[in-house]
């Protein structure tokens, strides 16, 4: 992981809003927009053409790129780069907050309603287009899946958590049931 002037363009920022200590919505709605605004940067646009694909398909696991985990908040830096068209299993990021900015491409986010309990088919009860510099903010517990739109999709996200170290759940939207699942693999990677 890097500590480079691209980076700290996105945590410099993040790390001030942490330190307000102001409630959970508000703080995330405002690393939301500190998100949007390094979307729109050209030289990260540039680094990201290099950034290796994140879809690991023999595990059916995806992968997310870890510029940097922040030692005393504990929010984190990540990428990610699908190199197909197709949608993710329908999942959660457990209690972590996660702004989700497309860098490049195009996806629909499908939101769904947790079943708790329900033994049936669940349709998306929302669905979200997002274009390049567009940041999607999604709270502790929903269940969405990302549609890619294009053959290449490159996201940058803040994470409250570091995947990996606790639960997230998966969706079957046929049968409405949930299973634990770790949550993509991090792989640290100098921005």
């Amino acid at each position: 992981m890097s500590d480079s002037r691209l980076l700290r363009r996105i945590v410099d920022p993040v790390r001030r809003l942490y330190a307000e200590d102001m409630p959970e919505p508000e703080l995330w709605s405002r690393i939301s927009d500190v998100l949007e605004a390094a979307l729109a940067d050209p030289e990260l646009k540039a680094a990201a053409r290099d950034w290796p694909k994140s879809h690991d398909r023999t595990n059916n696991r995806y992968t997310n790129l870890l510029f940097y985990e922040d030692p005393d908040f504990g929010f984190v830096v990540n990428g990610l780069v699908k190199d197909e068209t197709g949608r993710t299993p329908v999942h959660d990021h457990g209690h972590a907050w996660v702004a989700y900015g497309l860098l490049e491409g195009a996806e629909t986010v499908l939101r769904y309603r947790d079943p708790a309990g329900a033994a049936s088919v669940l349709e998306p009860d929302e669905e979200i287009s997002l274009t390049i510099g567009e940041v999607d903010l999604v709270p502790p517990w929903t269940f969405h899946a990302e549609q890619a739109e294009t053959d290449r999709t490159v996201a940058v996200m803040v994470r409250s958590a570091r995947v990996g170290k606790f639960a997230h759940r998966r969706l079957n939207p046929d049968t409405g049931e949930t299973h634990d699942h770790p949550g993509p693999h991090q792989i640290p990677y100098d921005l």
